[in-house]
């Protein structure tokens, strides 16, 4: 497939150097045309979504962990709610 491409390509090259605008235009079809075939095989051999690439060993280990809240942020957040509404409004 990629020698295909790459030899459409290399005609378009050829065709442009040239001085006739329809070979140009033929060779860019037969570049589009292989292009579309090489895009196709790629996303055919693509894993289906929700499935994993098999791998033969994981080459990092993943730990699975859970975030857990500090203490001192709930602590924070608690006492800017004892604050007097007119005491916030004089520290504006």
């Amino acid at each position: 497939m990629k020698t295909e491409v790459q030899a459409d390509v290399d005609e378009l090259k050829a065709a442009l150097a040239g001085d006739d605008p329809d070979a140009v235009k033929a060779a860019q079809e037969k570049l589009s045309t292989s292009a579309q075939k090489l895009g196709e095989a790629i996303y055919a051999n693509q894993p289906a979504e929700g499935e994993e690439e098999a791998t033969p060993e994981a080459e990092e280990d993943v730990v699975d962990a859970e975030v857990v809240e500090d203490d001192e942020t709930e602590t924070e957040a608690d006492e800017a709610k004892d604050v007097p509404e007119d005491d916030a409004k004089d520290k504006k």
